[in-house]
């Protein structure tokens, strides 16, 4: 069960958390989801990330909004000594202290399926990062002067995306090229047939590719299987309609579950909760 799931159990005692980490060898971790917003912004020059249904590149001063329930992992060489700000936001937190304004407004907080990706100028960068490490060093003791330093970051957010929107989507769109391009097309085609029993062979004939080909290099770039990542894909949505008030049984037909018991044990086994205890959860 990741962390956001377990604060579902807790009083909303964190409303955000802010990490700066440098790192390496964090790159063989397997695709994976937050039930949170995450906010990168990237200090290092990676070659790939994994982003929704998309392999596109990550260069340094990159800003990156990673929806809840967007899929994504970074692709680059073990060796890589990776350094970013990382700020995770409740989005339920989030969503309640905004109000009527946060779907129309600030609809890209909750936009699974259009992250936003793009480049920010030096300064702008800097700016940022004395934002981020003045939210870090910000005693807990002082709520206000915290929660004054937050929303200060998320304004001139804000204002970036405002006015990079159309550059955003332009990166977003770009097609991957070569190797990652081909795995960006197989990741699409598992989404289009998530409600199918999708095999390494049916995603590699899409393609006319040689299935041991196709199956190598999908495990190189994401880390895991076909059949694994078509599970989190499936779950990751479930958890989405769950939490979007449908029911049990409508969520099991929806993604194509052939029988209850099924699709309890596939959602146990990656969220560590009943499809019912996740709902429930998100009702109270």
């Amino acid at each position: 069960m990741d962390r956001a799931e377990n604060v579902l159990y807790e009083e909303f005692y964190e409303t955000f958390e802010i990490v700066h980490k440098t790192e390496n060898g964090i790159f063989t971790m397997p695709p994976h989801t937050h039930n949170a917003v995450e906010i990168y912004l990237n200090l290092t020059d990676v070659p790939n990330i994994l982003l929704g249904s998309n392999v596109i590149p990550f260069p340094k001063n990159t800003l990156l909004l990673i929806p809840a329930y967007c899929i994504h992992k970074v692709i680059a060489p073990e060796s890589l000594n990776y350094e970013r700000y990382i700020l995770t936001i409740h989005t339920a937190w989030l969503e309640h202290t905004i109000g009527k304004d946060f779907d129309e407004k600030y609809a890209y907080f909750k936009d699974a399926q259009n992250p936003l990706v793009f480049h920010v100028k030096e300064e702008d960068a800097k700016e940022l990062m004395n934002q981020l490490s003045s939210l870090i060093q910000c005693n807990n003791s002082d709520k206000f002067k915290k929660l004054q330093i937050f929303f200060s970051v998320l304004s001139g957010i804000h204002r970036m995306i405002n006015s990079n929107l159309r550059t955003a989507a332009e990166y977003q769109n770009e097609p991957a090229q070569g190797t990652a391009g081909l795995v960006s097309a197989m990741m699409n085609y598992i989404n289009t047939h998530l409600r199918e029993n999708i095999t390494v062979g049916d995603v590699a004939d899409s393609l006319f590719l040689n299935h041991d080909y196709a199956a190598r290099i999908f495990k190189k770039y994401v880390n895991t299987t076909v059949k694994q990542f078509t599970v989190l894909q499936r779950v990751t949505k479930a958890k989405q309609l769950l939490q979007e008030r449908h029911s049990v049984t409508e969520t099991q037909n929806l993604l194509g579950f052939n029988s209850y018991e099924h699709f309890f044990k596939t959602f146990k086994k990656v969220t560590g909760m009943t499809p019912k205890e996740y709902r429930q959860c998100y009702r109270k």
